[in-house]
This record gives C-alpha cells, structure tokens and sequence, in this order.
C-alpha cells in the first residue's frame, strides 16, 4: 500500500510558530517559535512516498532489489503518523483541550479534501483508462474505506486521530512522566499485532475483516502516533541527545538499516518480494527508525545553519499536504497513457521509475500550487484559500546565532508533572 502524510492543518499550526507552555504548574525551558527541523524532515518524507508509488508500478513485482528499496523507503505513513503526533501535542499542551471546537477546527480541513478527491480518482475511475461501471454505493463505500485511490487510507485513519485525540492527549498528559515504561509497553503490543498480520493467516469472521482492513485503523499505527506524542513532551531532552550524539544516532540507523534489509533477505526464501517488504510488519520499524533519525539530523543541520532556500522549503511545505493529494493522479496518467507501467513499458524500467518520478513530483507540485490561488484551494489541497504564502521575514546573523545557540543547548531536564 502507499505511504502517508500529515494532514496540513494540524501540522501547520503546530510547525508555524506556536509557543509550547508548561502543564498543571510544571515549570521549564521551552523550545518556541518555528521549528524548522520539521518541514525538512516533511518535504523528504513526501519525497520517500512518491518515490516508492514510482517504483512499486514501474519495476516488476519480481524485482527483488526494487523491493528491497521499497523496504527502506516506504516509512511515510508511520513516521508522518508520528509527526501528526508529535504536532498536535505540541500545539495543545498546557492548553485547555474542549473536544467540540477541537473537531470543528480541524476535521474540516481533512474532510473536505478527502470527498474532493474520492469524487476526484473514482470519476478517473469511471471515465479513465479502467472504465469502471458507475455506482453510487460504490463511490460511497469507497468514501468509507479510502478505496477511491491507495493513497486515500492515510486520511481515513488521520480523522480517527482526530476524533480519538483528546482522549490521546489526557493519556499523553497523565503517561508524561513515565513516558519510557508506558512506550515500551506499546511497542511490544504493537509489534505482537504486526508479526500477526505479516505472519499470520487471516481468521474467518469479524477477526479476518481487522486483518484485511488493518492498514486503515488507527490501533496498528498506535507506537508512532504516541511515540510522536511523547516526542513532543520531552522536546528539550531529544534536541539536546541529538545535539551531543548525533554521530552515536546516525550508526543506529546504519544498524536499523542492516536489520531492516536482513529481515526482508531473509523472507525472500518463502514469500514473494512484494509479500516479503510489506509496510505493516515488525521489521518495518527499523526502518522507520533509521528514517526519523536520519531526516531529523538532516533536518535539525538546515535549522541550525544559514537556512539556504528557506522561501522555497516554506513554499513546498504549504503545498505539500497538495501534493500528496495529486500526486497519484498524475502518475496515474504516466501509467496508464504514456508506456510507464510495468506491464506495457516503452521503456526500461530504470528510466520509467526516474522519469515518473520527476514528473510526479513536478506535476503535482504545479497542479497544486496553482490550486493554492484559487476558492478551490481547502478542497483540492486542504489549506484554506490565500493568494499566496506569507513569507517570514529572514533573520540577522546575530538572531540566528541565538537561535542556534538556543536550539543546541536545550535544557534536558523535562519531566512533566500530570
């Protein structure tokens, strides 16, 4: 399946300058202000999932080195599960959290946009190359299931998030303090029910159905929604880990990487490629380790330096929940009516996979920056209707030296009183 993104309006908020504050009294040193690090480790995470949708219809499902890359590639949906997470504590904490205007603040901004392009891929659907037979209930199952486009499911289980999300963040709260130990519990169950799903034969019954539909439930994705959570509590403690022992963090992934692969080497001698490099199984997590701590270092190095091209990360990162939307209708029209796909290439399939890429990426990207200056901008991109992004003013030398200075030495004593 494909990876997911962060729905915009959440992340937005939370990313564009929000002050954390301290909760039931706590008192400590906060991170304020814009936290950079996120939209870089958003934009290469965006590019990760275009990058596995290209390879996963343009090389052939026998092709075990692509499907290896897949393994390394497709952690979007979990690390932006995270940053969803992590976003939307860091904007309600030590806030009052009421649970009505939560909802219509926020779930608007997903809705919308996930009928605008259900509507959108089933009519591709219906008048496009596969001529489906037009049905209501068919558009309206799809409309609950995310089965419209592969991509869709990533909303599904983000409005379950947000209809779950106060009962998240008084957990987060009253879990704070004790964060590892409660963490650590998570995984495990987690784990338990990936290995399930990957090693598993599904049951008859309702059992089978959670199984088939697992990938769009917002239980097996619980270990990095909460992982993101308390990542946000514990902010200072992270920045200052990654600051003093980022080479230490960066030899962790290379490990996650290597157990990564050996666990996909490893299943090739019983299960198909495709089978043996799904998303949701355990191993999949070292993958997503290896990720977060790689795009978070990457992106924590652009924060704290001269932040070249910062007008166009702003750009991109306000397009980008867009982007995500588009992007398969575009490399849906390479597939289908240009020779790209595995099946009818015109090409070879190294070139088929560059080249879709690049004009994925470029196509969704113009459909989607154009649609930002239009009335149709919240139902096609999710962001609300603005002529154009507001650009933060640069900073002087000496103010980004103190904010270097201020991102580089973050207190480490953060503990939360719940």
């Amino acid at each position: 399946m494909s990876n997911g993104v962060a729905t915009a309006q959440a992340f937005d908020a939370a990313v564009g300058g929000l002050p954390r504050g301290n909760s039931n009294g706590a008192t400590r040193e906060v991170t304020k202000g814009h936290l950079w690090q996120i939209d870089v480790v958003r934009l290469l995470t965006f590019a990760a999932v275009i990058s596995v949708h290209s390879l996963a219809f343009t090389e052939l499902p026998s092709n075990r080195v692509a499907a290896g890359m897949m393994m390394l590639l497709q952690y979007g949906r979990e690390v932006f599960f995270a940053i969803t997470g992590f976003v939307l504590v860091f904007s309600a904490w030590g806030r009052p959290m009421k649970a009505g205007l939560f909802w219509r603040k926020r779930i608007g901004f997903v809705v919308v946009p996930y009928v605008t392009w259900s509507a959108v891929y089933y009519a591709y659907g219906v008048f496009g190359h596969a001529h489906l037979h037009p049905s209501l209930r068919g558009f309206l199952v799809d409309l609950l299931d995310g089965g419209a486009m592969y991509h869709l499911y990533f909303l599904v289980v983000t409005i379950q998030l947000y209809l779950c999300f106060p009962l998240i963040l008084r957990f987060v709260r009253a879990t704070a303090d004790r964060a590892a130990v409660v963490f650590a519990a998570i995984v495990v169950a987690n784990l338990a029910w990936l290995a399930l799903l990957q090693y598993s034969s599904a049951p008859a019954g309702t059992a089978g159905w959670g199984y088939a539909h697992a990938y769009e439930l917002l239980p097996t994705y619980a270990m990095y929604v909460l992982g993101g959570a308390y990542a946000a509590v514990h902010l200072d403690k992270i920045e200052a880990v990654v600051a003093r022992r980022s080479r230490w963090l960066l030899g962790v992934a290379v490990l996650a990487v290597a157990g990564s692969l050996a666990a996909y080497a490893g299943q090739l001698s019983s299960m198909a490629p495709r089978r043996a490099n799904g998303v949701l199984q355990p191993a999949m997590a070292l993958s997503c380790l290896a990720a977060v701590l790689v795009v978070y270092m990457i992106g924590r190095r652009w924060a704290t330096g001269p932040r070249r091209g910062q007008h166009a990360i702003e750009l991109l990162s306000d397009a980008s929940f867009g982007i995500y939307l588009a992007h398969p209708l575009v490399l849906a029209l390479l597939l289908d009516y240009a020779g790209f796909g595995n099946g009818h290439q015109a090409m070879p399939a190294v070139v088929a996979t560059i080249v879709s890429y690049l004009i994925t990426v470029s196509g969704a990207t113009a459909l989607t920056l154009v649609a930002r200056k239009t009335p149709l901008s919240l139902a096609l991109t999710g962001r609300p209707w603005r002529a154009a992004v507001t650009r933060r003013p640069r900073t002087s030398v000496i103010q980004r030296k103190a904010e270097t200075n201020q991102l580089q030495n973050q207190t480490t004593g953060v503990l939360v009183s719940c």
